[in-house]
């Protein structure tokens, strides 16, 4: 979600003030879906709202786990095509609706509308669903589709300015010192094989926790889960963030995999 050349590829940051017209449409999804009395409202932390002709779109938000993503998509179902929701394990689809023209409105013929989902990523960790925009007959074809990648951020812990995965390492990032990174890895410790990661000078630890697959929902046994650290950058100048992937007794020469990153901070 970042990229491995310069500054990252899609910056993560909470929207959680959002502008009047989208915080409005928030609430009024809520309202669609009102919990029992007594029970809190639901917390709306990013609305993404792609209501356009794009055959392919891609995005990346970041919100606290447990806080729902709201996702409007233009639909016509008077064409056969319907959108479709592809969820990873860990994130959970709270709601899907269609809003049709509005009857105020000058009636057009096979005019669409807005098709609304609701997820939720449950626990900590990094995750990325899909959307596709099929007829039931063409499951393999579909006229649109787009990735979005959610970033839900640890309990009580700060909002990250980027996030990094092995993805992108060797990876570069520029940024002000004070700024939150987070770095999320696939870890499998039924394997024996675990993350050993390396902080060089001006880089404090805010985090470093595994998450496993099926602390919501049921995984695969031996199913690898997330690692998550989030390092705060403390002082100006160059430092470097590395990782290696191994059994403890053969971190010196048999490592599965590495992760290295190089922060200048300003």
């Amino acid at each position: 979600m970042a990229s491995s050349r310069g500054a990252p590829r899609a910056t993560l940051l909470l929207s959680l003030a959002v502008a009047v017209a989208t915080l409005a449409a928030g609430l009024a999804l809520a309202a669609c879906g009102r919990s029992a009395p007594g029970t809190p409202p639901v917390a709306v932390g990013h609305v993404v709202d792609t209501q356009n002709s794009r055959r392919a779109w891609s995005e990346s938000v970041s919100v606290p786990a447990g806080v729902q993503v709201v996702i409007y998509e233009s639909e016509n179902p008077t064409t056969g095509y319907r959108w479709s929701l592809r969820l990873p394990p860990g994130v959970t689809q709270v709601g899907s609706s269609f809003t049709a023209p509005s009857p105020s409105a000058p009636a057009v013929m096979g005019a669409g509308g807005v098709r609304t989902f609701t997820v939720r990523a449950d626990q900590a960790g990094l995750y990325r669903l899909t959307g596709l925009y099929i007829r039931p007959w063409e499951p393999a074809k579909p006229a649109r589709r787009f990735t979005l990648g959610i970033y839900a951020n640890l309990p009580s812990q700060p909002m990250p300015r980027a996030v990094f995965t092995q993805k992108e390492s060797p990876g570069t990032l520029g940024t002000d010192v004070g700024a939150v990174i987070a770095v999320v890895l696939k870890e499998n410790p039924s394997t024996g094989y675990s993350w050993a990661m390396k902080l060089g000078p001006g880089l404090v630890s805010l985090a470093d926790r595994f998450v496993a697959p099926g602390a919501v929902t049921p995984a695969l046994v031996g199913a690898a889960g997330q690692h998550i650290w989030l390092v705060k950058v403390q002082r100006a100048g160059t430092t470097t963030l590395t990782g290696i992937y191994a059994r403890p007794s053969q971190a010196a020469a048999k490592n599965a995999a590495s992760f290295s990153l190089t922060i200048t901070a300003r």
